[in-house]
């Protein structure tokens, strides 16, 4: 990224995003987890493939990354500080060939996404995604979150 750059997540990364989230990622851990966003972003970090989107000084302003749930199905996710809008413009030419990068073990990607994270919402169709069902009573909270999924190009499918 000329303004930034992207590079493989580490555990340390996670206490200074935690600490300059943006309030609607914030509010999507807490209504979808309950968990302090150090803890869940720390298990994303440990559990899956993940990446940070740095400010040109080297400081994390983004993460993202999935994490398995089968051998073919993965969770993707992101959060941002209120840093990222200084590299963000760059980080979305570059993000469609990083997702293709992490998704390659799965044949399908999805998640869901806090209906009151407009932001969120525009970064999935941006991606690709397709939202396929709004859950009005979901998660830690029982908030409406938006499914969304995409199949990808993974490896072939199990003939049965």
């Amino acid at each position: 990224m000329d303004k930034g750059y992207v590079r493989p997540a580490r555990l340390e990364d996670v206490q200074v995003l935690a600490n300059d989230l943006r309030e609607a990622d914030r509010a999507e851990i807490q209504a979808s987890s309950g968990r302090d966003p150090e803890v869940a972003l720390s298990a994303g970090v440990r559990r899956g493939v993940t990446r940070v989107a740095c400010l040109p000084n080297g400081t994390p302003a983004a993460i993202f990354g999935i994490v398995p749930v089968t051998t073919d199905t993965g969770a993707i996710w992101m959060v941002a500080t209120n840093q990222f809008k200084s590299v963000q413009r760059q980080f979305l030419k570059e993000c469609r060939g990083q997702l293709e990068d992490i998704s390659k073990p799965y044949r399908l990607i999805f998640n869901f996404a806090d209906a009151r994270n407009s932001v969120h919402h525009r970064w999935i169709k941006w991606m690709g995604f397709t939202i396929i069902k709004r859950h009005e009573q979901f998660g830690h909270e029982g908030r409406a979150f938006l499914e969304f999924v995409k199949i990808t190009e993974g490896p072939p499918c199990v003939n049965l």
